[in-house]
């Protein structure tokens, strides 16, 4: 139950990107598709913003960053089963675009929210 209460943010965030993944289609409004697609950079930003809210409730809890390709494999997997759950609903599908999409925007919130890590670290240690 602890875990729970420790990652509570990243269990609803989590959550509430799951839902909107799977809500019709037709609720959101069509955009053209131009150099980059407005649909990868949603899933990108989606992604990025479950795993930094995970490394902040990580870093929290356990005083470091979390390990970068453990996370990096772990949240990838519940992107995976978020395309994968788009197969059993009429108006979404499976597309490994998106899935890519998901896993940039993962590695890029794991590679800021440490950088972010190393320069408050290094901004408390020269205020000491």
């Amino acid at each position: 139950m602890d875990v729970i209460k420790s990652y509570k943010w990243t269990i609803a965030s989590s959550v509430s990107v799951l839902v909107l993944l799977l809500l019709p289609s037709q609720v959101f409004p069509k955009t053209p598709r131009g150099i980059i697609e407005i649909d990868k950079v949603v899933h990108a930003v989606l992604f990025g913003s479950v795993t930094a809210i995970f490394c902040a409730e990580y870093r929290i809890w356990e005083k470091k960053s979390p390990p970068f390709f453990l996370s990096l494999a772990l949240i990838g997997v519940f992107a995976i089963l978020t395309e994968m759950s788009q197969l059993i609903t009429q108006t979404r599908h499976f597309d490994i675009k998106d899935f890519i999409a998901d896993i940039i925007g993962i590695a890029a919130a794991l590679l800021i929210m440490r950088l972010i890590a190393k320069l408050g670290a290094s901004r408390h240690k020269s205020t000491q």
